[in-house]
């Protein structure tokens, strides 16, 4: 037993140090807002029912602290999902403000402005005793990333958008007699960020291009509970914080901008992930088959206003320009899944599930960084038990998503207005290991 722990110590270990080396090296998608869900291979084929109930492996284990106690062995996942999004702008009017009049705006549609991604994660649950649990999940929580050419109409709003995060969440549960789990730990959290656009020349000819970025280091907590409150009926509820990130880095101007009296300087930004409550039941109805409904609420009204703060003057125009501010004036938002698990026979298991998920951002705020909207979630997953102590899960999911409409006008920038659809196709394959 002692070498059997040590050995999954160290394969715990050696995985979570290259998965922290992926993480960092990954582009990432969103789902509604910023967030990335794509946390676990098993949850993916329910739609993500069972979020907060569900210790089938250890990816289970990220959405609620309180169900890590509820593992009778040691249990290590790992894992990836390819996220592969479209969005397509059609119907463009784009026209120059008092700075840009003389630029030239290509009107009519743009291709595809999503990039694909991958992203991992691992987990693992050790059993420390008959009550006690300790697990750990690296994962990539929150991300983005939206790309477009440098002659696309709305450049002087955005270019390209980059959110990277590294999730590292240590958790302490213990389980008492009565099938009831409690357990908490802190989430430390690293985020990079960067935001791209094209800067005018202020005389009205020419323009150039302009990218700030930073990144940091903060902390949170998570809470949960997860009590098989009856043989068959599990509930769960949990609670994941905000965390403020204090992000430090520069601006840079490329040799036109700079040409044109642009300078760079040292910036920085405060920006959070925001809090979630997430609750759910699930309820075995015989040997094979299992109901899962789950719903999160997320607190994306910490994304309102963005201010760039410079160390000096950034900008030729008259005046001085030491900081920038955009709005967001997000607001909060639901998602919610119902799925089914089955089991075919001792090696077989299959899943399904459905959910919605709802935007948080509101029409008159939406901007070409982040054309997002309401999205409906279709899923199918299996998994096979390669032997008593491995497994396999695959999981693919369809999102379909609203058509959205982006509109923005600025005195000096002009004006760009275009509607966006959008599909995500996601595929996620997680191992599995008990010992």
């Amino acid at each position: 037993m002692t070498s059997k722990f040590k050995k999954g110590c160290l394969w715990g270990a050696a995985s979570g140090t290259a998965l922290i080396c992926a993480l960092a090296a990954s582009g990432s998608a969103h789902a509604s807002g910023f967030q990335v869900r794509e946390t676990s291979g098993t949850l993916q084929g329910s739609s993500f029912a069972g979020m907060s109930t569900l210790s089938t492996d250890a990816s289970t284990m990220f959405y609620n602290p309180g169900t890590v106690g509820q593992y009778k062995e040691t249990s290590y996942s790992v894992g990836g999902t390819l996220i592969m999004p479209v969005a397509k702008a059609k119907n463009i009017e784009a026209s120059g403000g008092l700075v840009t009049n003389t630029q030239t705006f290509n009107n009519g549609s743009y291709k595809d402005m999503a990039q694909d991604a991958f992203v991992p994660n691992a987990h693992a649950v050790w059993k420390l005793n008959d009550q006690l649990n300790l697990g750990v999940s690296i994962t990539s929580p929150w991300g983005l990333v939206t790309d477009y050419e440098p002659d696309f109409a709305g450049r002087f709003y955005g270019t390209t958008s980059k959110i990277q995060t590294i999730n590292i969440k240590p958790v302490l549960a213990y389980r008492f007699d009565n099938g009831l789990s409690i357990g908490a730990g802190p989430q430390i959290q690293q985020m990079d960020a960067s935001l791209a656009r094209s800067v005018p020349n202020l005389a009205g000819a020419g323009e150039g291009n302009s990218e700030v970025s930073g990144d940091s280091v903060d902390a949170g907590w998570a809470a949960g509970i997860n009590w098989e409150v009856i043989d068959g009926t599990k509930i769960g509820l949990s609670y994941n914080s905000e965390i403020k990130h204090e992000l430090d880095g520069k601006i840079d101007f490329d040799t036109a901008a700079n040409a044109l009296g642009y300078t760079d300087r040292n910036a920085t930004a405060k920006v959070a992930t925001p809090e979630s409550i997430t609750f759910g039941v699930s309820q075995e109805l015989s040997s094979q088959w299992t109901v899962m409904a789950d719903a999160q609420w997320t607190n994306w009204n910490s994304i309102d206003t963005l201010t760039l703060n410079y160390d000096g003057d950034i900008s030729p125009q008259a005046g001085t320009q030491s900081s920038t501010s955009d709005e967001y004036k997000w607001g909060s938002a639901w998602f919610a899944s119902l799925g089914a698990r089955y089991q075919y026979d001792d090696n077989w298991s299959f899943t399904g599930g459905v959910a919605f998920d709802e935007s948080p951002i509101k029409t008159e705020y939406r901007n070409v960084r982040l054309p997002d909207s309401d999205r409906y979630w279709v899923s199918l997953g299996a998994a096979y038990k390669v032997a008593d102590w491995a497994a396999v899960s695959l999981g693919y999911t369809h999102v379909f998503a609203n058509s959205a409409r982006v509109d923005e006008t600025d005195t000096f920038l002009g004006s760009y207005a275009a509607d966006y659809d959008a599909h995500v196709d996601i595929i996620a394959l997680q191992a599995n290991f008990k010992f």
